[in-house]
């Protein structure tokens, strides 16, 4: 009995040990605190900019089938604890799965009047992750859904602190298409005159969403009337998108967020070189400058005398207070 005693004493003493030494092989370690600005992630459904716990995100949905908790490919905006986009999805995502059969306007991506083409092997995975001070980039392979129709999608999502998103979609046709991009902000979104950009207020958060373009191709968002209306009460249709075919799309989308009752002041203007693309963003008069490289294979790429390597290269201009 003593001896016995003796054992289990002596064996309680190892694995004290052991913990205090911070563990061996094979014992489970304590889960480490995701970063406030590291993407978090579902294994099958989807991705989260800037992830932890930040005041302002933004949801991708990257699951391509009927188990999924959100449409493919659409995204969610949350800030300061109010919701700016909302995914049709939740519970009743196979309803919206069977709607959006006869009705494409739920997607957010078109190309010929179609969605993407949903089974468990169409996902999308992540091809690129960097970083920077105070900002944090992913991009995602999105081409297995589209192959029907395209060589290559990638979409890409750029965060930059404190609230700026900046998506970039980049989609090579297998032939001269028709791109559309839908959206369903709340109701109470109305498009800007003359930015002809979609601004929303609300109580406590709310948004400027600008897709910059060229004079040749104008990026407008209009109100349409389409049956998504119906089936996510309290939205509106917004579409965008070229005037013509095109074989290849090169997208920036910039998703300026604040709180409530801020009413800030921003500016947007693309950027294009042969090697990049991007956009000048002024916020309250300080300028931003996002830069995506347009071909993968570049070491380096530069816009606007602005040189980077990588995938994507940020520049923002903070002044120095006296």
């Amino acid at each position: 009995m003593t001896f016995n005693l003796t054992v289990s004493r002596l064996l309680r003493l190892v694995v004290l040990a052991c913990a205090m030494a911070g563990g061996q092989a094979g014992q489970p370690q304590p889960a480490k605190a995701t970063l406030p600005d590291t993407p978090a992630s579902s294994p099958r459904d989807f991705i989260t900019m800037p992830g932890g716990t930040n005041a302002v995100q933004l949801r991708l949905y990257t699951n391509a089938s009927q188990e999924a908790h959100g449409l493919f490919n659409s995204i969610e905006l949350e800030a300061y604890g109010q919701r700016l986009l909302q995914s049709p999805g939740g519970e009743s995502v196979q309803r919206w799965l069977a709607a959006s059969t006869n009705n494409a306007a739920l997607h957010q991506i078109l190309i010929n009047r179609h969605g993407p083409a949903l089974a468990h092997t169409n996902h999308m995975k992540v091809v690129e992750e960097a970083s920077g001070p105070q900002w944090r980039y992913l991009a995602l392979d999105a081409t297995a859904a589209y192959r029907d129709r395209v060589e290559q999608y990638r979409r890409a999502i750029l965060f930059v602190e404190p609230d700026l998103f900046v998506l970039y979609d980049q989609i090579v046709a297998k032939a001269p298409s028709h791109f559309q991009i839908f959206l369903h902000p709340p109701a109470a979104t109305s498009v800007d005159d003359i930015w002809r950009d979609l601004r929303l207020e609300l109580p406590k958060a709310g948004f400027r969403i600008h897709a910059p373009g060229t004079k040749g191709m104008l990026r407008s968002w209009q109100r349409v009337t389409s049956p998504a209306d119906t089936l996510l009460p309290g939205t509106v249709t917004m579409e965008l998108g070229p005037t013509n075919k095109l074989a290849r799309l090169d997208l920036i989308t910039v998703l300026a967020v604040s709180r409530g009752g801020e009413n800030r002041d921003y500016a947007f203007k693309l950027l294009e070189s042969n090697t990049a693309v991007g956009a000048r963003i002024h916020r309250e008069g300080w300028p931003t400058l996002v830069a995506f490289r347009t071909d993968p294979a570049n070491l380096s790429s530069s816009l606007t005398g602005f040189g980077f390597n990588g995938p994507v290269g940020v520049d923002v201009f903070r002044p120095k207070h006296r």
